[in-house]
């Protein structure tokens, strides 16, 4: 299976052991990012017009070799089975933020690929973090939740998407158990948060009934203050990932 996401650092993000999370049970599943720090959808569309070397290219969790290329020299490098999109996260939360640029988007991409688009949810700033569309300190982190929950739902309709991977809604339900200690610095999620998105994206792509109890994160991650994540934790992580998708299937590509 071949999965492409067009996004920026959000998208790193998630995808940072997705692929060692499949091959703790045996199973290959090759995700690549194409990169551009803080990138919202209509620059990603820009891009795609202009043809512009502007992406750093990620394969399972490293930057690829080559390091920098355009839009399109990213479609044609496989063939892919899945592509998703997101907004940058500031405008994640505004449905607006998604036109007219992101059907635009969808559209130009078929001329190089018949892969099955699929929204990902982003997630809300940690309550320290400050910032102007949310308020300062504490931040209105429920009510970051709830725009952006809307706001893809919304997308989704309107473009007859049916897939959404709820990454915000994952985080959201973490957070009642860990508290806001899964970013590392207010947004970007830290190793905890890492490896909750990953198994969330496994579990959706090949399905609840595989068994990823072998799974350690190493080897791709930041630094991480918060130090290495526990067993225990390990295992309440794939608890939240499933029940996540269990509870909220109208986005479940296997529900």
């Amino acid at each position: 299976m071949k999965i492409l996401l067009v996004g920026n650092s959000f998208s790193v993000d998630v995808s940072t052991y997705i692929h060692q999370i499949a091959l703790s049970a045996g199973i290959d599943l090759d995700v690549y990012v194409l990169y551009i720090p803080g990138c919202p959808i209509n620059l990603h569309y820009k891009n795609l017009i202009s043809g512009q070397k502007a992406y750093e290219f990620y394969k399972n969790g490293e930057k690829n070799p080559f390091m920098w290329c355009s839009i399109q020299e990213g479609l044609k490098y496989q063939k892919w089975d899945y592509m998703t999109f997101q907004q940058r996260s500031s405008d994640s939360g505004d449905e607006e933020t998604f036109f007219p640029e992101l059907p635009l988007l969808m559209n130009g991409i078929r001329e190089y690929s018949n892969a099955q688009y699929i929204l990902h949810m982003t997630w809300s700033y940690a309550k320290t973090f400050s910032h102007e569309k949310y308020g300062s300190n504490p931040m209105d982190q429920e009510s970051m939740d709830k725009d952006i929950i809307n706001a893809y739902d919304y997308v989704s309709k309107i473009l007859n998407l049916p897939y959404i991977i709820p990454t915000g809604i994952a985080i959201k339900e973490a957070r009642k158990v860990f508290g806001d200690n899964l970013t590392r610095d207010g947004f970007h999620l830290n190793e905890m948060g890492r490896t909750l998105a990953g198994y969330l994206w496994a579990y959706y792509f090949l399905g609840l009934d595989k068994d990823f109890s072998k799974f350690r994160p190493s080897g791709y991650s930041y630094d991480d203050v918060t130090g290495p994540v526990t067993e225990l934790e390990l295992k309440e992580l794939m608890k939240i990932a499933k029940q996540v998708l269990l509870e909220n299937k109208g986005h479940n590509l296997n529900g």
